[in-house]
């Protein structure tokens, strides 16, 4: 699906619509830390029209990093992981999805308790050492869901290309990874005050100056 900046413009008044709410009391964030607007992607993220949109949207970053394989820890990170793999396929790349879980499930054999994976391309499962993959979450805010995906990948042997995310809020939980020496990318960034942005490399990649 090519994508123009009007794709880019149009996500983005879906999230303020649908998914950004500002308070004037301080609201608690799953990061266990208090702000006055809330954030909750998943209006978009599980909406089909707005989920094409971010597919296409992430998918070229991730191909050009080399991954073989997009996922993140649940919940987050599902549609986000199946709405890249589906735009990938578009262009003919195939990226198989797989996601963590926090917590092992308590039922099932005990090698699949926290991990769910797509069948590999190749022979062998998806998630083994060596594998370049790529983590993705809906919103960044100090990190922590996407960290322990990084660190679960890793612990897998899995080499970590890239971690993206839809939104990354103002307490600028992408540094995190860069400080690890991570590449991190976004689509829109969020002021202190809630204000959405467009990031400018994406607004560079799509078409249209920086700053717009």
């Amino acid at each position: 699906m090519p994508v123009t900046y009007d794709d880019v413009l149009t996500l983005k008044a879906a999230i303020e619509k649908h998914c950004l709410s500002i308070h004037e009391t301080p609201v608690r964030l799953n990061s266990g830390g208090y702000s006055n607007y809330y954030l909750d992607l998943k209006g978009v993220a599980l909406h089909p029209r707005y989920a094409r949109i971010i597919g296409a949207l992430m998918a070229p970053a991730i191909i050009e990093s080399g991954a073989e394989a997009v996922g993140g820890l649940a919940a987050g990170c599902i549609p986000i992981a199946d709405a890249v793999a589906q735009a990938a396929l578009e262009t003919g790349v195939v990226l198989p999805t797989f996601f963590g879980r926090a917590e092992a499930k308590d039922h099932g054999p005990s090698d699949k308790a926290k991990l769910r994976q797509a069948a590999a391309e190749d022979e062998g499962p998806l998630i083994r050492p060596g594998r370049r993959v790529a983590i993705v979450e809906d919103a960044v805010t100090q990190g922590g869901a996407a960290m322990q995906a990084t660190e679960f990948a890793v612990g897998e042997g899995c080499e970590v290309v890239l971690v993206m995310c839809v939104v990354e809020r103002h307490e600028g939980g992408g540094a995190r990874f860069r400080e690890r020496g991570l590449t991190f990318k976004r689509l829109f960034y969020t002021h202190e005050d809630g204000s959405l942005h467009v990031d400018d490399e994406l607004a560079l990649r799509v078409g249209t100056g920086a700053g717009r």
